[in-house]
């Protein structure tokens, strides 16, 4: 397998068959079984999954809640990689949401059962009859384990997700550093992210922990470092 220096595409398979993807075509990667996984978490160390699941682990130590009774929304759901480390930690009702069908296939094909349920959507169409499914699990924790922003999950979406919780609902995500308030990164600021997190974000949630670690390397090797957050809905 061969990664882009620019982190444009990816190329792979055997020397009389390569075949070349966009780095971020999620919907064609989760067509090949264990792909993402290579990629991301082989090649590049992603560790976004054992941060961000592990600050909702503690965060739900420290509130004294039982994760076996938490009925948790697993934002872009992908293939169920995060699925699976929320289930680790005990959690007992699991949703996931991804706006790929792709996604949806890959998560029922690589780890079946993880999920109570499992919704393809995206979130900045839906209308309110047709949140009312999401509604309907009562979900006390939203959990986004993918950093969110620049070509990801915007601050919409996230809103969106936060607004199909019960009233004090777990919240627990995390941000690339350029999305923070104060980002003098163009694409950061573009993104709406610093916007969010000084605005709606202190305004509707109680923080409870953030903390700071390297979300992956880059192709070139340095350090993408990101902040994860745990909050409590108002």
């Amino acid at each position: 397998m061969e990664l882009s220096p620019d982190e444009t595409w990816i190329e792979f398979g055997p020397p009389d068959a390569r075949r070349r993807i966009g780095f971020h075509d999620y919907d064609a990667m989760y067509t090949v079984p264990g792909l993402y996984e290579r990629v991301f978490y082989e090649e590049l160390g992603m560790d976004t999954v054992t941060e961000v699941v592990g600050l909702y682990g503690r965060t739900l130590r420290a509130q004294g809640l039982d994760p076996a009774v938490e009925r948790v929304l697993d934002l872009g759901a992908g293939n169920g990689i995060s699925g699976a480390a929320l289930r680790d930690t005990g959690v007992g009702y699991l949703v996931g949401l991804d706006r790929e069908p792709a996604a949806e296939r890959a998560a029922e094909r690589d780890r079946p059962g993880v999920y109570d349920d499992y919704l393809v959507a995206d979130l900045l169409t839906w209308s309110d009859s047709e949140q009312q499914p999401a509604r309907a699990h009562r979900l006390t924790s939203i959990v986004a384990v993918a950093a969110l922003g620049i070509g990801h999950i915007p601050p919409e979406v996230l809103q969106r997700a936060m607004a199909l919780a019960q009233p004090g609902a777990l919240v627990s995500f995390a941000v690339l550093v350029e999305l923070m308030p104060g980002s003098t990164d163009e694409r950061g600021i573009a993104s709406g992210y610093p916007d969010f997190l000084s605005g709606w974000y202190p305004e509707h949630c109680e923080e409870l922990e953030r903390r700071e670690y390297v979300h992956r390397r880059r192709r070139d090797g340095s350090a993408e470092d990101a902040v994860a957050f745990a909050a409590r809905l108002r």
